[in-house]
């Protein structure tokens, strides 16, 4: 386990994945449309997947939001809870291996290591 993955106190797996639930919340809260379309979300073996159900906002407003997304995948966006170097990251990082998103555009996943390099434009295995 590399350093940044042993959290200080650690979680439960269902607890994790209310976690970046929470966070789909929060920001479906602050009005962000993208956070309405993802549903199913769901922790099998280290893999953390999400739906992303159009229907849920709209096929004209999936279509503009899929559109205007700045990230190659939507797995970059429902990783954001893990992409970072603190304790809630290194939390939900302990049963997480890899986030995907399902929806009409097929499947996008991105690997924790990636996301988290990303984020913090840290390397991941060095302490």
């Amino acid at each position: 386990m590399s350093y940044d993955q042993a959290p200080e106190t650690p979680i439960t797996q269902e607890q994790a994945v209310a976690a970046v639930q929470a966070f789909i919340d929060e920001r479906s809260a602050s009005r962000v449309l993208m956070a309405d379309a993802f549903t199913d979300l769901e922790l099998v073996d280290g893999v953390l997947t999400a739906t992303w159900r159009e229907a849920l906002i709209g096929k004209e407003k999936s279509d503009l939001i899929l559109g205007l997304n700045p990230f190659e995948n939507l797995a970059v966006w429902l990783g954001t809870p893990l992409s970072f170097d603190n304790e809630a990251g290194r939390q939900i990082r302990q049963h997480v291996h890899t986030v995907s998103v399902i929806g009409p555009f097929g499947v996008g996943s991105m690997s924790v290591r990636d996301l988290y390099e990303r984020g913090t434009g840290l390397p991941y295995d060095q302490p």
